[in-house]
């Protein structure tokens, strides 16, 4: 019944996280799938992180949960301190594994459905301009060739090993 209650927890704090990247990136409120996230969720963690910007307050939560999750699964096993760092690393590395499957969406998409109107479509689209635009203000496409996709890539991987190892250094 724990394990049970422990998935769903963690499937919860997922579901903020994805709230927290849409907040981050600022994705159309308009947008179908945003609005979902946004009417159903946000309430939850505004109320009751009613002291955090909405952005914040995902992440909260979304911590919170994934805390509760580990605590529930491995409380017999780890300190609570160790599930913490476990916590933040877990929802650290969904974040970034999000921006990183995005950017990978958004270069098979330009291939396969360029143009497309889908709401999905769009959202993959807004979170990875969000990622890629600085890097091509620095490096424009050359000869019809567009080399950000892989430094944008390259840096996620970057920023994310190094948080990870900042946090693993803490335990």
């Amino acid at each position: 019944m724990t394990s049970a209650v422990a998935v769903i927890l963690g499937f919860a704090s997922y579901a903020f996280v994805i709230l927290s990247v849409f907040r981050l990136f600022r994705v159309n409120y308009f947008n179908p799938i945003v609005k979902i996230f946004a009417t159903y969720l946000e309430p939850i963690s505004k109320n009751l992180f009613f002291f955090l910007p909405p952005l914040f307050a995902a992440i909260a939560f979304a911590l919170v949960l994934k805390f509760t999750s580990f605590y529930l699964a491995y409380s017999s096993g780890y300190e609570t301190l160790t599930l913490f760092y476990l916590s933040v690393v877990d929802i650290l590395n969904s974040g970034f594994r999000i921006l990183f499957y995005c950017v990978i969406g958004s270069v098979v998409l330009s291939w396969i459905a360029p143009g497309n109107s889908h709401p999905l479509l769009q959202v993959i689209e807004e979170i990875s301009a969000g990622i890629l635009s600085p890097i091509r203000k620095f490096l424009p496409p050359m000869g019809g060739l567009d080399f950000t996709p892989i430094i944008g890539l390259l840096l996620l991987n970057l920023i994310n090993t190094s948080f990870i190892q900042i946090i693993r250094s803490l335990l």
